[in-house]
């Protein structure tokens, strides 16, 4: 079997960006993303900072989204990729009030949709 065919045959990631996982919209979230078991896609669940390389494609999604969810948006992108808040944990982040914590963050990053409540998981990724 090709490389390609194998790529084109494994599912594609979705993650979930929590300070808590049983947080109720992130727990939402899962429960949305979790209904069918849909087999095109695997749920990874993330109580970490994003990255910068991952804020950035995020912004290119959403900027409106991505700027609700990380209040220091632009100041956060201008920093070095080894910064410390990328990476942190969300808590932290929170705390350091980098991270909105009255809500989650989901990404769907081959199809480049994203959310932060199951509402939007169901109108992005189910048939209408």
């Amino acid at each position: 079997m090709s490389l390609f065919k194998s790529l084109q045959n494994s599912p594609r990631i979705i993650s979930v960006f929590t300070h808590d996982v049983g947080f109720k919209p992130a727990s939402s979230i899962l429960q949305e993303l979790r209904a069918d078991q849909n087999p095109k896609f695997d749920i990874e669940v993330h109580t970490k900072f994003p990255t910068l390389d991952q804020l950035k494609y995020m912004q290119t999604i959403n900027a409106s989204l991505v700027g609700k969810q990380v209040p220091h948006l632009g100041t956060l992108l201008t920093k070095s990729s080894s910064n410390s808040v990328f990476g942190q944990d969300l808590g932290d982040s929170v705390k350091a009030g980098n991270w909105n914590s009255k809500t989650a963050l989901w990404v769907d990053w081959e199809k480049k949709k994203m959310g932060t409540d199951a509402q939007s998981v169901e109108k992005a990724l189910r048939p209408q």
